[in-house]
Order: C-alpha cells, then structure tokens, then sequence
C-alpha cells in the first residue's frame, strides 16, 4: 500500500508500483488497464488479503481515486429484528475476502476496536507519527481512523461500514486515497465523506 502511495497512478507507474508489491498480476497483465475497463467495484487478490477500489477505475473519466484493504469486520446485532449470528450471516458475497477468513463469533465491539489498534501501531511502525487521529460516525463507541499525508495521498486508517456486506458489518480497513498535497485533510465525519464519496473538500 505504502508503493501504492507512493506511486504516479498513470498506467505506466501504476502498473510498475503494482510489480513492486508482489502481489500476482491483474487479469490482462495491466493493472491500470483492468481498472479503466470495470465498471463496478473491482476486488483484485493480493497474496492474504483482497484490494479494493471503490466504485471501480471506469468512475471519473477512468481516474483511480482509492485503494484499500480490509483487515478485520465486525458484526453486533443492534435489536431484535437484526438477523442472529449463523453461518448464513457469516457467509458474505463471493466477491468479499470471508472465504480466507477466520470468524469469532463471540467478539464484541471492544475487540474490533483492539484490530483496529493493532494496524494503527502498524502503520505508525512504518509512517510515524499520525497528522490526525480521532473518531467519527454514530455506532456505539464510535469508529476510528488515523490519517498521514504520504505526498499527494493519504494513508487512512478507519473503521466504518462494509459495503460488500450491504452495510451489515463494520470494517477496519487501510486506504490510500489521492489528494492534493495543499489541501487540508478534513476529519471526523467530513474524512469518513472522502472515503464514502471519493471528493476532497
């Protein structure tokens, strides 16, 4: 992800940053070419986890905006009508990572909130110290997120919804997210925006 940042997003150098990571080559060989031809929301296989991004290269005149990666889910019934914790719930779409994941089903919010400190610790290792940590949303407890300006992208760090579950789990996911180097990171719900909408402010 840090070679993604890192990276010009053309074809040519998106294409050498996605070599540098190792991870296998995209259908047709060109990861900046694979992206401009989907439509939808691409999730391409690197190595344990699966890469993301959002709303799919064609969006925005074929201009790749994000990339991310979720590393922990979180599911909590809310009240009654909420569906129980069965295999049926924990059996996601095939386009998301679950197939190669482990569940817990007895985690509470508590410990979601732990994974999401343990990649903070991480990212911090490797980037320093965060521009901006604090929280957003209205779950109980709230969600996380850390931000770092990685030149003209940002490295996020947050929990939030899970779209490939139709919002029924939250997630913790790591994103790299292009956005001008002179402008001001928004924070709290307006940084949750980005990663939703894709705009800068």
């Amino acid at each position: 992800m840090i070679s993604l940042a890192n990276s010009g997003w053309d074809q040519e150098s998106l294409d050498a940053a996605w070599e540098r990571t190792g991870w296998p080559a995209a259908p047709g060989g060109s990861i900046a070419r694979y992206l401009s031809d989907v439509r939808n929301t691409p999730v391409l296989t690197a190595g344990d986890w699966d890469v993301t991004v959002p709303w799919g290269g064609g969006v925005d005149g074929g201009r790749v905006k994000m990339f991310d990666v979720a590393f922990a889910l979180y599911y909590g019934p809310d009240d009654d009508e909420d569906p129980d914790e069965d295999q049926d719930l924990l059996d996601l779409p095939e386009s998301a990572p679950s197939k190669r994941w482990h569940f817990d089903t007895s985690a509470t919010r508590e410990q979601f909130g732990t994974a999401w400190q343990a990649g903070f610790e991480v990212v911090s290792d490797l980037l320093g110290r965060a521009e901006i940590v604090g929280r957003h949303g209205d779950t109980d407890g709230d969600w996380h997120h850390a931000v770092w300006r990685v030149g003209s992208r940002l490295m996020i760090l947050a929990q939030g919804e899970d779209f490939m579950s139709y919002s029924l789990y939250d997630r913790a996911a790591l994103h790299v997210v292009d956005f001008s180097a002179t402008k001001r990171v928004p924070q709290g719900d307006d940084l949750y925006d980005l990663l939703v909408g894709g705009v800068e402010e």
